[in-house]
């Protein structure tokens, strides 16, 4: 073959040879799986969701009525009481001395009442034959009525010290389980200091925590289902009491639902997940989640999936309302076009997308 034949052929297969390899790196196109709505459909649930904890219907703060030194515990938390069973005592001390007191005023006030009341009998004798007047007679007995009144205060001041030197016992009030209790030995405390918790046996509730957008949806909902997280159980519940002011330190409103069903399987301070359905539908206006709008420089974007070739656009929209979860719609797509409702960041103009399952 002549030279001049074989560079051109030579030349032929170096160009036939960068062409494959520019053929094999030809980046391969990215495809990214997506989730979506379609806009107009209602992508909103009939209920709404919420955590809940198990709580005793009835639950006492027992505190002493007394003040004084605790010297025994006898009760920890956790256990479950009787009615009536002593959980912790103070040093009585003082209020027996304070009885005997009373006591001996008690007795001082009985031997007066029984002087003055024979002096009145022998005042009476006297006027018979009329060695005094009538008017010291009228005396002696007012003397004994003072003295009846008189022992009838220290009956009273006893009864009360009896009571106070009672007090000195903290003494459960119902049945139940002692969710908490913090007297310990040694421990001086006021009278009506808080020191223990008493929840009592019986009836179960869920303790919700409801933030004030939810106060309606709540108070109107037609029925709730409570689903204990340790065990997936569902139980049916009902609304007992949703708070009017709400609490300073969560600034959300306490609600109360009553169980029905709960057995002692169902333990106190346990974790639930409230379902509560809506009262009335919700309402048919254009509505997305608010994981589907893209903010950029100041306005709202959202990506619409072409029907056909399975690519991004990127479209500008108005927004009405917002909502702890959705944005009202009021301008930029129209009804049944399909919107990406997550990772609206990862996305650009024209990138093609797989859609994952609703």
């Amino acid at each position: 073959m002549a030279p001049h034949y074989q560079k051109l052929a030579l030349a032929s297969a170096l160009l036939l040879a960068l062409s494959a390899c520019k053929d094999h790196a030809k980046p391969v196109e990215e495809i990214r799986p997506v989730r979506y709505v379609t806009a107009g459909e209602d992508t909103r649930s009939a209920s709404r969701q919420f955590s809940g904890e198990i709580r005793a219907r009835q639950e006492s703060k027992l505190g002493f009525r007394v003040a004084g030194k605790v010297i025994a515990k006898r009760s920890n938390t956790g256990d479950i009481v009787k009615k009536g069973q002593v959980l912790a005592v103070l040093d009585a001390t003082d209020y027996s001395l304070d009885s005997s007191a009373k006591q001996a005023a008690l007795a001082a006030a009985q031997a007066d009442l029984a002087q003055q009341d024979a002096d009145l009998k022998r005042y009476r004798e006297l006027l018979t034959q009329n060695f005094i007047s009538a008017a010291q007679v009228e005396r002696q007995q007012t003397a004994t009525q003072a003295a009846r009144a008189r022992l009838q205060q220290a009956q009273a001041a006893l009864a009360a010290s009896h009571n106070q030197a009672a007090y000195t016992s903290l003494v459960a009030d119902t049945d139940g389980v002692l969710s908490d209790i913090s007297a310990e030995p040694g421990m001086v405390v006021a009278a009506g200091q808080i020191v223990a918790r008493l929840a009592a046996s019986g009836e179960r509730e869920v303790l919700l925590q409801v933030p004030e957008n939810a106060i309606a949806d709540i108070r109107n909902a037609t029925g709730f289902k409570v689903r204990l997280w340790a065990n997936n159980r569902e139980l049916s519940a009902r609304l007992r009491e949703l708070s009017g002011d709400a609490d300073p330190a969560t600034r959300t409103y306490p609600a109360r639902l009553t169980l029905s069903g709960a057995d002692d399987s169902v333990r106190l301070g346990m974790t639930t997940s409230v379902s509560a359905t809506l009262a009335s539908p919700p309402d048919k206006k254009l509505k997305l989640p608010l994981s589907a709008i893209l903010d950029s420089q100041d306005k709202h974007y959202v990506w619409v999936i072409d029907a056909k070739s399975n690519k991004v656009g990127r479209k500008a929209i108005s927004i009405g309302s917002i909502d702890d979860q959705y944005a009202t719609i009021t301008g930029g797509i129209n009804g049944g076009e399909r919107i990406v409702s997550a990772g609206v960041h990862l996305l650009r103009d024209g990138q093609r997308v797989s859609l994952l399952a609703k």
